[in-house]
């Protein structure tokens, strides 16, 4: 099994040293202690972990926390923690690309200087490490694009997208002509879009340090399906996501 340190041994070229960040502050108030919350009869952390340590393409992966006991655990599960995170980049505020550069900084003190950099967040435990690996290699292969992106296929066709007024009645969120002239197009008609599942950021490291921005255009898509795409944000998808485990491991 590929090891989450990177070793000298392995002597990568520019276009295939590529670094990986587990982001996992410890404040999360819709889901309290959530990167550490049971998760399949594991801390939900410890999937991320596993996955980064089977890949076959990051050649060293690190866990970007401010908190004790995330790092314990991470470590308990194989993880490398390296240092602990400014509590200025933990809060609700911290932008990801912060995070990003705190942890560039860190290994590139080291020595360290790697080429893509992949964000791997804690609440996408249904990827795979195909889809780790496969992501990545499609970036290493486009020589024209900037960053990737996991992708899922809307469950439901944006153009169906509905607000409410202040005076309480429906609005078309889009194109008014479209929804209410020619009624709801049916899905089958509609183009294909996609949203970002936030399962898989990867971006190269001089675009990124160029515009600071993980969606670095020209920016690619990996697509990913429904199944392997479920976000854990809030409690219910805590819940649903256990069942699908669960189901799933039967």
């Amino acid at each position: 099994m590929p090891s989450i340190f990177f070793t000298g041994s392995r002597k990568p070229d520019i276009e295939m040293n590529v670094f990986g960040i587990i982001p996992a502050r410890g404040g999360s108030k819709r889901i309290p202690r959530k990167n550490i919350v049971d998760f399949g009869g594991k801390p939900l952390i410890a999937h991320t972990i596993e996955q980064a340590n089977q890949s076959s393409v990051l050649n060293r992966c690190i866990v970007s926390t401010d908190d004790d006991e995330i790092a314990k655990v991470a470590r308990e599960y194989g993880g490398n923690v390296p240092f602990r995170r400014p509590d200025k980049l933990a809060t609700d505020t911290a932008s990801s690309a912060a995070v990003v550069s705190h942890a560039l900084k860190w290994v590139q003190s080291e020595g360290y200087e790697p080429s893509i950099v992949v964000i791997l967040q804690v609440t996408s435990p249904f990827r795979e490490v195909d889809d780790i690996d496969a992501a990545i290699r499609r970036l290493q292969n486009h020589k024209d694009a900037a960053s990737i992106v996991s992708v899922t296929e809307y469950s439901d066709p944006p153009e169906w997208a509905l607000k409410i007024g202040e005076n309480g009645l429906l609005q078309a969120r889009f194109s008014e002509h479209e929804l209410w002239d020619n009624n709801p197009p049916r899905s089958q008609d509609t183009d294909e879009l996609y949203c970002p599942n936030g399962a898989i950021f990867g971006v190269r490291v001089k675009d990124f340090r160029s515009d600071g921005q993980l969606y670095s255009a020209p920016a690619l898509g990996y697509e990913m399906p429904v199944e392997r795409s479920p976000d854990i944000d809030e409690p219910y998808d805590l819940e649903v996501a256990r069942a699908l485990y669960e189901y799933r491991s039967e």
